[in-house]
């Protein structure tokens, strides 16, 4: 199937372009907000720290999400979502742009963030397959998922740009406009009817996870992306900090964040294409470690163990390994997926899956590692030190979880 056929649908092309500009905006305020917090504490923790006051409230308002999308007209949920993300966008670049804003105001905008995206995640995932027939299904999944990918390699560059040149408030209004393009495109979608789930968030929750205890591959594999994201995907929330080990500017932050893009999006490809019939849980190990390790050799560029004699080597030299790194991850989360997807019975496959999904909210809340690390040593002992925690707890699921060292094929 043509993988724009999706669009043919009035419903869906109206719904998609709004999310493609609410997913640009979401992708350039993480830059803009980063750099503003930094620019105003100079502190690598003050990094986690705003990662994690939107970090906590993602997760703990993503179950209130699914239940409220149950409840109440999800069209409405979306356009006051997207338009109160907007109010708060525009009210912190004012503060930015008038010369302002603290540290305080950052970190509380960033709580109401994390709690409006919070309940937005399940309301658009309950919303997305209720106006899309099933056999444009996989064109509008293949769709959404290139409009992410595609948002983490391009945004950065352009938004570090920007920035650089005009100051992160500029980072700060466009991705309200982006939120404010999402708003108005809810008024042209139509509104569904939700069938009513009675279980509550609280069973859906405590019986996968009881599950996936109960599991030992599985409960290896999310153990795994927990600390993979935790101890080495953290190290993104404390980009700002590291770059100006380098005396890099907001442009080469906005590479880094796309190198990471770029690499992870390679990965995912690759992994896709690849049909592995033999050792995929040696694999999955082995792409893990060589995250893990990509990103140590980040964390060492220019400090003897790999020096460099040209100017600006140090920096660009960070970038393919950054790439490089994040092919890794990329790799490595989709063969976890696919496993988990292919292998967990369908009755309970939503529960589990929900339960894996707390590793995006887990690697952000990673930044305080990092930040924290770095306030004490320093930030190259902040990136550095995470993966090497992972590569023992890869040693370890080796040498004594047959599970998954013994696992062939999906």
């Amino acid at each position: 199937m043509n993988p724009f056929s999706a669009l043919v649908l009035k419903d869906f092309r109206t719904y998609w372009i709004g999310s493609l500009f609410a997913m640009f905006g979401h992708r350039l305020i993480i830059v803009a907000i980063s750099l503003l917090i930094y620019r105003l504490t100079d502190s690598a923790i003050s990094l986690g720290i705003v990662a994690a006051s939107s970090a906590i409230p993602i997760m703990l308002f993503n179950f209130i999400g699914g239940i409220i999308s149950d409840k109440y007209n999800i069209r409405r949920i979306l356009f006051f979502l997207s338009f109160l993300i907007f109010i708060i966008l525009i009210y912190l670049g004012y503060l930015d742009y008038s010369g302002v804003v603290q540290p305080y105001h950052v970190y509380i905008c960033s709580i109401l963030l994390g709690i409006l995206l919070g309940i937005d995640f399940p309301a658009r995932n309950a919303y997305f397959p209720k106006i899309i027939p099933e056999k444009y299904l996989r064109s509008g999944i293949s769709l959404n998922g290139a409009t992410m990918a595609g948002s983490s390699v391009v945004v950065p560059t352009i938004g570090g740009f920007l920035i650089a040149e005009y100051g992160s408030f500029i980072g700060i209004l466009l991705s309200a406009i982006g939120y404010l393009v999402m708003s108005i495109s809810t008024f042209f979608i139509p509104s569904v009817s939700i069938p009513k789930d009675n279980s509550s968030n609280l069973s859906f929750f405590t019986e996968g996870f009881s599950y996936v205890v109960k599991n030992e591959l599985f409960y290896c594999l999310i153990l795994l992306t927990y600390c993979t994201n935790f101890f080495i995907f953290g190290y993104i929330q404390a980009l700002p900090a590291f770059i100006d080990v380098f005396n890099g500017t907001p442009r080469e932050l906005g590479l880094m964040f796309s190198c990471a893009g770029l690499g992870a999006l390679s990965g995912l490809l690759t992994a896709g294409k690849v049909n592995i019939n033999k050792n995929l849980g040696a694999i999955i190990l082995s792409s893990a470690s060589f995250f893990s390790v990509l990103i140590i050799l980040v964390s060492l560029v220019g400090v003897g163990i790999m020096p460099t004699y040209v100017p600006f080597t140090n920096i660009l030299l960070i970038f393919p390994l950054a790439t490089i790194g994040h092919f890794g991850n990329g790799f490595y989360m989709l063969s976890t997926y696919a496993v988990i997807q292919s292998k967990v019975p369908e009755n309970i496959r939503g529960r589990v899956m929900g339960i894996v999904a707390i590793h995006i909210s887990i690697g952000v809340l990673g930044g305080l590692w990092v930040g924290g690390i770095g306030e004490i040593f320093n930030v190259r002992v902040g990136v550095g030190s995470g993966p090497i925690i992972c590569i023992i707890l890869i040693i370890y699921l080796y040498i004594f979880k047959k599970s998954i060292r013994n696992l062939q094929k999906i």
